[in-house]
């Protein structure tokens, strides 16, 4: 994946939520797994559950018992997903009009394309 499919996807996700953003609960998340770069337009809840879930095999790879385990669990941890607030890629145009961040979008892309 570009840098620049990469950004679009953000920016996708951005227009996916405004264009329906009464279907998303106060706290929309993109969520982004950092090992694949897929991106999920996500309810807060949903990034609540992951990180429970991400926090679980971290402490389980912490008390892994073989090589082959640990190396195991250390790969899902590879795979726990970043969360990014939708409320904070947004901005008000002059007319207070609902606008995509692009400065916002890309600081999220330094961070996966350096």
């Amino acid at each position: 994946m570009t840098r620049n499919d990469f950004t679009s996807l953000v920016n996708k996700a951005v227009e996916l939520y405004m264009g329906s953003f009464e279907q998303f609960d106060s706290n929309p998340q993109i969520k982004i797994n950092p090992a694949t770069l897929t991106i999920q337009l996500v309810n807060g809840s949903e990034m609540e559950t992951d990180i429970e879930y991400s926090d679980e095999a971290i402490e389980e790879a912490a008390g892994a018992e073989t090589p082959e385990y640990e190396d195991a669990m250390d790969a899902q941890a590879r795979q726990n997903p970043d969360f990014y607030a939708v409320k904070h890629l947004l901005k008000k145009d002059a007319e207070g009009k609902a606008t995509i961040d692009e400065a916002a979008v890309e600081e999220i892309v330094n961070i996966y394309f350096k």
